[in-house]
């Protein structure tokens, strides 16, 4: 449609993309991880009845098969206390972790992994890195440790000390 006569449009163009390349890399990021962890949190809980988040808790507790506090836990997973007591009491509804109270300290909760949660844990984590390996089969092994490598180095760059704000 054109204008009226005597009548005038003012087009601004908006810059491609005004964001630094930190927010570019930032948002690309997390698009690809709000990608990946879609499809797995869909088939983990599809095929195992787990969610990502209690893939997690599992993990760890498959890694330190003594068990942890709630509170060590919450750390390994960086997560909030609030979200794993939630984790955790669905996890011991499901009869794949215990809980019990701390020998050295009455108030910590101290959690492991059953036998039937460790099961579960080995068959989640095999179809996990099937399906990745699946994701990732066009990309030469040599992209990815690229990848892996250039991650790693701006990571390692933005130590506690970087991450304060200055502003």
């Amino acid at each position: 449609m054109m204008p009226r006569s005597g009548a005038s449009r003012t087009v601004v163009e908006q810059p491609r993309n005004p964001r630094g390349v930190e927010a570019q890399l930032w948002l690309a990021v997390m698009d690809f991880h709000g990608d990946l962890f879609v499809r797995l949190n869909q088939a983990l809980g599809k095929e195992f009845g787990l969610t990502l988040a209690k893939f997690d808790v599992l993990a760890q507790l498959y890694r330190f098969r003594q068990g942890l506090t709630q509170v060590l836990l919450s750390r390994h997973l960086k997560v909030t206390g609030g979200n794993v007591t939630g984790l955790v009491r669905r996890l011991a509804a499901d009869k794949l972790i215990t809980r019990e109270t701390s020998p050295e300290d009455r108030r910590a909760v101290v959690v492991r992994a059953t036998p039937k949660g460790i099961a579960l844990y080995c068959a989640a984590r095999q179809r996990h890195d099937a399906l990745l390996e699946q994701w990732f089969e066009q990309i030469s092994k040599e992209d990815l440790r690229d990848a892996l490598a250039s991650l790693s180095s701006v990571s390692s760059r933005l130590g506690p000390d970087r991450m304060e704000s200055k502003i």
